[in-house]
């Protein structure tokens, strides 16, 4: 009787968080224009597009762009740290996903999870790291994966910091330097 309880919960929790998910990218795809509004809001701004991009992976949030730009009129390091933070937070919610959904997705398997499974188990830290590192339309599975795997939610989540916050912060000095060198070759001064 607790097994059935426990698996009715997951199933329930699992299907809420997916819901969730679905809404949140539902919501971006309808109110973009407002969305992008927050990046006038500077560094939080840039939190809340970024949270955004990590909760709703599967609709392609454009945040990169806008970690480029404010990068470029803001400390490119603060934008790539604030950036990577709203990611990873926002990225816990697929893990959370993941988490609740073990038994229903642990019967599938397909060849990417069954990848997935092999590398977290065999490199964990590292593959996490790795994959919150790069620009990665796999993420998402490979998230959802990591919940389902138990990989302690802490650990996942400090990694993901980690790796989304050096990409970041790459993409906003990209910004900022790119930006700077546009402004030297056309011959104009601004104060950065």
């Amino acid at each position: 009787m607790a097994g059935s309880r426990r698996t009715t919960r997951e199933y329930v929790l699992g299907g809420l968080s997916i819901g969730l998910t679905i809404a949140l990218c539902v919501l971006v795809i309808v109110y973009w224009q407002e969305f992008v509004k927050f990046s006038k809001y500077g560094y939080f701004g840039v939190f809340i597009v970024s949270f955004l991009a990590g909760v709703t992976v599967l609709v392609p949030v454009p945040s990169v762009f806008i970690v480029f730009t404010l990068g470029a009129v803001l400390n490119p390091v603060l934008v790539g740290l604030i950036a990577g933070a709203g990611e990873a937070t926002g990225s816990m919610g697929v893990y959370l996903t993941g988490l609740s959904s073990a038994r229903a997705f642990h019967a599938l398997d397909h060849t990417v999870m069954a990848k997935f499974r092999a590398w977290i188990k065999s490199r964990g830290a590292l593959s996490v790291f790795a994959m919150s590192a790069i620009f990665n339309p796999l993420f998402y599975p490979f998230t959802a994966i990591a919940g389902m795997m138990h990989f302690g939610w802490w650990r996942f989540f400090i990694l993901c910091l980690a790796g989304k916050s050096l990409k970041n912060i790459l993409v906003a000095a990209a910004g900022y330097y790119g930006f700077k060198m546009i402004i030297d070759l056309i011959g104009g001064q601004i104060p950065l």
